[in-house]
């Protein structure tokens, strides 16, 4: 919409620059359909694709491909990564475990043999599909100190600024910053309870036919007492009326506090009832945050410097092999990927769209430059058993696999041929 209201203002050039076979932050409204559709959206205009990766080995390019071009809503004309020529093939491999623990320890040699070749731990990429509370990544990193391979995790703040409290607060200050941003305001109504889509298309609906923004709409209606509103919009009422008086009683400095926003921003959290209280890690992160701001950023520069900063300071942090999600490797380059966890199940999640599970799949594999070693469980029990909603006996590996370039073998197998080779 916005786009729309800078191009019909006349003499501005819109340039859209985006990978669809890359969208997975649908938690964050994100689309594949809003890159898909530019061309209909803006007629006459020019397509300049980049195909080529400067990043991957052939093999890993032609396993990739084949998991995203199954997808059956991608464009039929989309083009597919192209190794650059000259590129080396990479290793592959789908690698077999009989148990989760088996493929912990599996995967902790294959880091291991990676480090005995010559490749920086730093330079090793761990993923999973999902985390929670480190139920794939803590079996896998007390394998590793087994195997006394050093790791880190700078996923973990990834994980940190998801957590609920974490999430509201962060919104509540963009917010403060902000009364009119319409995406902090759908993301506040979104985490209160009982407030959903239902609410929110009410808002959109009006916000469209009316041609304004959500939060101008919202705030509108929320004066009007939302007439014809569903049933949450007592709550949001509520909710809005104490969040717009705060904000109007709460006043931002000028200029950078001496002590830095982080730690302004905790003394702003402890004396205000309206303000989930951060966590402990998050509360923490905060203050270290201000010894690498400058003088010179404005609280909303803080705000966006939190996640990108934080993820730095982890990674800094450590020299040691990286663990993390799929999603939250997104835009990283490692030499080598191990994929844990690849098995119906886990991957795509039971009850997740199919199409985003291969596009966060795809994101994962395309880390790689010269290794991307995908490895799966025959058998889980406790935490890693109910990670995907599902306890199943006997498992497979990932479907998105079957019938592709590489083929499942078994794990202990291929890394005792590494190791002796």
């Amino acid at each position: 919409g916005i786009l729309h209201l800078l191009s019909d203002k006349g003499g501005c050039k819109v340039i859209g620059t985006g990978d669809d076979d890359q969208s997975i932050y649908s938690w964050r409204k994100a689309d594949p359909a809003g890159i898909r559709r530019f061309g209909s959206d803006y007629p006459g205009f020019d397509d300049y694709t980049l195909s080529v990766t400067l990043r991957c080995g052939k093999r890993i390019v032609e396993w990739a491909n084949f998991v995203i071009q199954a997808d059956p809503g991608r464009p039929a004309d989309r083009a597919c990564l192209d190794p650059l020529p000259g590129s080396p093939d990479g290793e592959v491999a789908l690698l077999r475990f009989a148990g989760h623990v088996a493929e912990a320890k599996g995967v902790a040699r294959l880091a291991a043999a990676l480090v005995a070749d010559g490749v920086a731990e730093r330079d090793i990429l761990i993923l999973t599909r999902t985390d929670h509370n480190g139920t794939f990544s803590a079996p896998i990193k007390e394998a590793l100190a087994e195997a006394g391979v050093a790791c880190s995790d700078p996923g973990y703040v990834v994980e940190m600024l998801a957590e609920l409290p974490n999430r509201e607060l962060l919104e509540v200050l963009r917010l403060l910053v902000n009364p009119d941003d319409s995406v902090a305001w759908r993301a506040t109504l979104h985490l209160l309870p009982r407030v959903g889509d239902t609410f929110c298309d009410y808002i959109y609906e009006r916000a469209a036919a009316g041609g304004e923004t959500f939060a101008a709409r919202l705030r509108g209606l929320c004066d009007a007492g939302f007439p014809d509103g569903p049933s949450s919009s007592n709550q949001v009422t509520t909710r809005m009326t104490a969040l717009l008086d705060w904000i109007g009683q709460t006043p931002i400095p000028d200029v950078r506090p001496d002590t830095g926003w982080g730690t302004w921003l905790l003394d702003l959290t402890d004396n205000a009832d309206i303000l989930p209280p951060p966590s402990q890690s998050f509360r923490e992160l905060l203050v270290q945050l201000d010894s690498l701001t400058a003088d010179e950023d404005s609280l909303s520069r803080f705000l966006a410097l939190i996640e990108p900063l934080g993820k730095d300071l982890a990674q800094s942090i450590s020299n040691g092999v990286r663990i993390m999600t799929m999603g939250g490797s997104k835009g990283l380059t490692a030499e080598a990927v191990i994929i844990a966890g690849c098995e119906d199940g886990v991957v795509p999640r039971p009850g997740s769209d199919l199409s985003e599970e291969r596009r966060i799949l795809y994101v994962g594999m395309t880390r790689a430059r010269r290794h991307l070693l995908c490895t799966w469980a025959g058998r889980r029990k406790g935490p890693t058993a109910r990670a995907g909603g599902a306890t199943l006996e006997r498992r497979r590996f990932c479907d998105f696999f079957s019938g592709g370039p590489v083929a499942s073998e078994d794990g202990d197998r291929y890394i005792q041929n590494w190791t002796r080779g």
